[in-house]
């Protein structure tokens, strides 16, 4: 099982652990060693059963027969190793530690006079090999029993995998190739009448903590132990208990590391929670226990945290709406909050419309839509007008019931100023109230943004783009280009025009320049038009006779263009945008820039039909789409 599960790429499964995981099963590893060794350290016999419980109540039972002796070399063994780290961090200390003690007992004769206890005698021999006999055990409990195997020891292996790379911060390790050569271990030590293998953390770290470097220092291990048993097994069965078992201890006490435990739980109090569920699982029921409880209670959180929804609401008494912006998810474990919502929108009146935003909704199920259309048809029987906007195109099969699709023919608006044809009663003629939720909906959501971010731009702005473009509504820089606060310096006109460079110009487009190239570190320039523009539209009208500030720019962007070809309003308006570009480039300050190689000035277009960008390309002179661009 191990085996093909590395061949066909299975073990990757691990790496989705959750790091409080697998440092709450570092730590519980830690505990149950100690825990274990306790019964050895103080020279009594080990319990039949290694459970907590059972250790306690053991040594509670014999604690009159507490070998003093062997509690002394446990404490001599743990200074030494201390020392030598602390002292001579380049000699691997528990080699020596273990030689210091061993040859303590051999010549003070410890183990006669004081009853200490040594290494039981090693085998000088390997078993013969053999295949395995599955007749003495019926099929279905060989095989339950196998895959209980197989699971606490491949999760084992990866766990202690991932433990031991963040306790060293040694290289990634491949789950695959783990499993991959556990699987034939296991084989082969099964031939040999051995039980199964797993790679145990504490041997791992004391392999670490003795100067291993890479994956040679196992091999050298196994024939290390291989010459061991065939050589010089009488040498070894001189080592005292005691000194491993403050071996054990010394590794147990730094895989503990409550350092983590605190920095947890000062940075995420939830995680902090998941670490103390896993260690206690792990050290109070069992390891396969504290593993699954780990992971439940990790998933379970951010199940929570995913389906989270916040809502910002604000009531102005200047237009009479009532808006909710919902933020985040909004699914079965959302209804309690919409049953809130419900509850609050309880006072509103006949005069009152409610309007809910959906546009930052990220996630939506079948049960959050039935709670949204049940909550408008609760205010629409109060005689309360309920609309909604900015609902996701994904999300719009789940109102496709009756109730749903009557919403989105009847409430659903795509702007405040639908309402005009959507609600007989009298529309607010001031937007200051939509204004207003706006400004404390920012500034609710900017507390959880980046905070660095913003103390930055409160002192500097360094802007990397000079962004010009039209004065319409449905042009959003920042938002088309995904762009952060600080990001984009902005010059915005009717008809994305650029006057050409005179002396003595009074436009503030030529300030705006001369201020971005001058003062900001600006590589780019981007002149961004767009499709079915006003400004271009008018100029294919008769021009004006009367004189007004707005005729007279039309009539300065009419006269770059070339209109004695019928043309439609977008072929005109990505001539207008090219055009642009050259008067650009009779500013000094943009030649200057242009000739030290310091800037560069890009032609957009955006098609709002098709809400895809294109860029002028001077080689094939065209337009190309940038969405198509690798």
């Amino acid at each position: 099982m191990q085996l093909l599960r590395g061949i066909f790429g299975l073990g990757r499964f691990a790496r989705y652990i959750p790091l409080p995981v697998v440092a709450g099963f570092t730590a519980g590893i830690g505990a149950i060693i100690i825990i274990d060794q306790l019964p050895r350290a103080f020279g009594l016999e080990p319990p039949p059963e290694s459970h907590v419980f059972s250790v306690i109540q053991h040594i509670m039972e014999y604690m009159h027969e507490i070998n003093y002796v062997s509690l002394s070399l446990v404490l001599f063994t743990l200074v030494v190793i201390h020392a030598l780290k602390k002292w001579a961090p380049r000699i691997p200390a528990i080699l020596p530690a273990v030689v210091l003690t061993a040859a303590i007992v051999y010549f003070f004769k410890l183990d006669h006079t004081s009853q200490v206890a040594l290494i039981e005698p090693l085998p000088s021999t390997l078993p013969t090999p053999a295949f395995p006999k599955f007749s003495a055990i019926p099929l279905d409990e060989l095989l339950w029993n196998a895959f209980t195997v197989y699971l606490l020891a491949s999760v084992e292996t990866l766990l202690s995998s991932a433990a031991f790379e963040k306790l060293t911060n040694a290289a990634k390790h491949d789950p695959n190739q783990e499993l991959i050569g556990q699987g034939l271990g296991n084989i082969a030590v099964s031939i040999f009448g051995g039980i199964p293998v797993t790679s145990v953390i504490a041997r791992s770290m004391i392999n670490a903590r003795a100067g291993a470097k890479t994956r040679r220092a196992s091999i050298i291990h196994s024939l290390i132990i291989l010459l061991a048993v065939l050589a010089i097994s009488p040498l070894i069965n001189l080592i005292p208990i005691a000194a491993l078992a403050a071996v054990c201890f010394s590794i147990a006490f730094s895989m503990l590391n409550y350092r983590e435990f605190y920095w947890l739980w000062l940075t995420s109090r939830s995680e902090a929670g998941i670490y103390a569920i896993t260690f206690l699982a792990i050290v109070f029921v069992d390891l396969l226990a504290g593993i699954q409880v780990g992971i439940v209670a990790a998933g379970l959180w951010v199940l929570f945290t995913a389906a989270k929804t916040q809502f910002h609401i604000s009531s102005s008494t200047h237009d009479n709406i009532i808006r909710m912006s919902l933020t985040g998810s909004l699914t079965f474990l959302s209804n309690n909050e919409i049953a809130d919502l419900e509850a609050r929108l309880s006072s509103a009146t006949q005069n009152e419309i409610v309007i809910i935003d959906l546009s930052r909704v990220s996630n939506l199920d079948s049960s959050g839509a039935s709670a949204l259309i049940d909550l408008t048809k609760s205010c629409h029987a109060r005689s309360v007008p309920c609309y909604i906007k900015g609902l996701a195109r994904r999300f719009e099969p789940l109102f496709h019931t009756p109730a749903g699709q009557d919403i989105l023919n009847k409430y659903y608006i795509v702007s405040e100023s639908e309402l005009r044809e959507k609600h007989e009663a009298i529309v607010p003629i001031s937007s200051r109230g939509r204004l207003i939720h706006g400004v404390q909906h920012f500034y609710a959501e900017r507390k959880h943004d980046d905070k660095r971010l913003f103390e930055f731009l409160a002192k500097n702005q360094d802007p990397h783009t000079l962004f010009i473009t039209c004065s319409d509504s449905r042009i959003i820089p920042s938002h088309m280009t995904s762009s952060d606060p600080g990001d984009l310096f902005i010059i915005r006109n009717v008809g994305n025009y650029i006057p050409p460079f005179a002396q003595d110009m009074t436009f503030s487009e030529a300030a705006a320049i001369e201020f971005a190239l001058t003062q900001l570190q600006i590589t780019d320039i981007v002149v961004c038009g767009h499709a079915n523009c006003g400004a271009i539209r008018a100029c294919l009208n008769e021009e004006p006779s009367l004189q007004t500030e707005l005729n007279q720019w039309i009539a300065r962007i009419r006269s770059s263009l070339d209109l004695t070809n019928e043309k439609e309003v977008n072929q005109l308006a990505m001539e207008n945008v090219v055009n642009q570009v050259e008067h650009l480039k009779l500013y000094p300050v943009v030649q200057t820039k242009l000739a030290q190689g310091a800037l560069t000035i890009h032609a957009w277009f955006y098609h709002i039909d098709h809400g895809i960008m294109y860029e002028w390309n001077e080689s094939t002179k065209r337009f190309e789409s940038i969405i198509d661009l690798e």
